[in-house]
């Protein structure tokens, strides 16, 4: 008897505990007391779907982009273009696997056959003299996933020479300058590279890398990273130069969760990666996002409609001041939020990732007394936009869902986001001015 009453106790509890937890699901905490920094938009970058004059320029400013990769063909046509519109970093690729005369692409598999690394040095040698010739500021990004090479680059002899080489003269001819790398497509593979790196006295500058998995694991590999580097003496900045999967990249919440990864990760920059576009048969075949100016798939094949990626990054890019606290019960639910001191405005951009939770999600605002409203300004607007997960599809704009007044309150503010399903994203502004813009 004792025994059945202990077990309908401990199922009680659990089922207690199991409505404490459900009744908790989908809720979003800011802490505006808590500033951890200023937004740097490391997490603004592309890799070279752009062209001279193509998307326009009117599409490509108001993202603000902080960062762009690409080889030599698409760095010098770009370069001033994109520096007009705040690109600081450009990462020059040398090496690829493939080769592309025009574009100045070297196959990395080319590099010491017959014992020879002649064409090699020719080429790095010719990309150094049209970089000094026109004075371009660039980071030098060596090879491009080099363990993708016929044979991968920690077994390959060759490619380390090549590697070396390329370094050191690079170095001798340019001195100060910054190089990046091994730029491999993941991250497991990156520690004996930096270890054979070390015993030769050639590590890059900048460590660079491609991860595209769940945005809740990218602060792992960043924070593994730094640690590895701190005990190595080789303390370096970071960059993770292609984000966002082939299977995840158009999707809406999976974009909005690697961007706020990646921007707390506080790094040098993240690149948005390009892969092969569903929608776009331009070519009989399906065409990649690499070759047509769509802004890494942020545009539709059209190179004019907004796609639900684009208006992630110009939320991102409209995020000012420091950043804020935030916390979610969900790995699946991410957070990113910037209070901007000089109009009392708080920014949100929210998104969900493989959620399947049907419980509403709420938004808790704590510690917003003097940071959004004050005795002589009690008036708080919110304005919501939800971006639906429409896969490739073009979306015009957002859809409007909050728009209102809020009262203010000493403790907490706090509402329900209507309609967030399962990979949508949204974007959220607070503040004495908060309007929605007019449809």
């Amino acid at each position: 008897m004792v025994r059945r009453l202990l077990l309908i106790c401990l199922v009680t509890i659990g089922l207690w505990m199991l409505l404490i937890v459900r009744s908790q699901a989908g809720t979003i905490v800011v802490d505006l007391s808590v500033e951890q920094g200023p937004m740097n938009h490391r997490a603004n970058g592309y890799l070279v779907s752009i062209e001279p004059t193509d998307p326009p320029t009117s599409l490509i400013a108001p993202l603000k982009p902080t960062s762009f990769r690409g080889n030599a063909g698409y760095v010098f046509s770009n370069y001033e273009r994109l520096a007009q519109v705040g690109v600081m970093e450009f990462q020059l690729t040398l090496g690829l696997v493939f080769h592309h005369f025009a574009l100045q692409i070297f196959d990395i598999n080319q590099i010491g056959l017959d014992g020879s690394y002649a064409p090699w040095l020719a080429h790095v040698d010719r990309v150094i003299d049209q970089v000094l010739e026109r004075r371009l500021h660039v980071l030098w990004d060596i090879y491009n996933e080099p363990d993708l090479a016929a044979l991968p680059l920690n077994d390959n002899a060759r490619l380390k020479e090549g590697w070396r080489l390329a370094y050191r003269r690079i170095k001798e001819r340019i001195p100060g300058a910054q190089i990046v790398g091994p730029s491999v497509s993941r991250y497991r593979l990156l520690k004996p590279f930096l270890e054979w790196c070390h015993s030769q006295d050639v590590c890059p500058d900048v460590v660079a890398y491609h991860e595209y998995g769940d945005p809740g694991g990218a602060l792992g590999y960043v924070d593994d990273l730094r640690s590895y580097l701190r005990a190595q003496g080789l303390e370096k900045p970071i960059s993770v130069n292609e984000i966002l999967g082939q299977e995840s990249w158009t999707i809406a919440g999976y974009t909005a969760g690697v961007i706020a990864a990646y921007e707390r990760a506080n790094i040098l920059s993240a690149m948005r990666a390009c892969w092969p576009d569903p929608q776009d048969m331009s070519r009989s075949s399906m065409e990649n996002t690499c070759d047509n100016p769509t802004l890494d798939g942020l545009l539709y094949v059209d190179r004019r409609s907004k796609r639900p990626g684009w208006h992630i990054y110009h939320t991102y890019a409209d995020m000012r001041g420091v950043r804020v606290s935030t916390m979610t019960d969900s790995p699946t639910l991410h957070a990113l939020a910037a209070l901007e001191h000089t109009t009392n405005t708080l920014r949100l951009l929210l998104g969900k990732y493989e959620d399947s939770s049907t419980e509403e999600t709420r938004v808790v605002i704590r510690h917003s007394r003097g940071r959004l409203w004050s005795a002589q300004n009690e008036e708080l607007h919110v304005c919501a936009e939800r971006i639906p997960d429409v896969g490739s599809a073009p979306l015009e704009t957002p859809v409007v869902t909050l728009n209102h007044t809020l009262p203010a309150a000493e403790s907490e503010i706090s509402f329900i986001l209507p309609d967030f399903y399962h990979s949508d994203a949204y974007r959220i502004v607070l503040g004495p001015s908060a309007r929605c813009p007019r449809s």
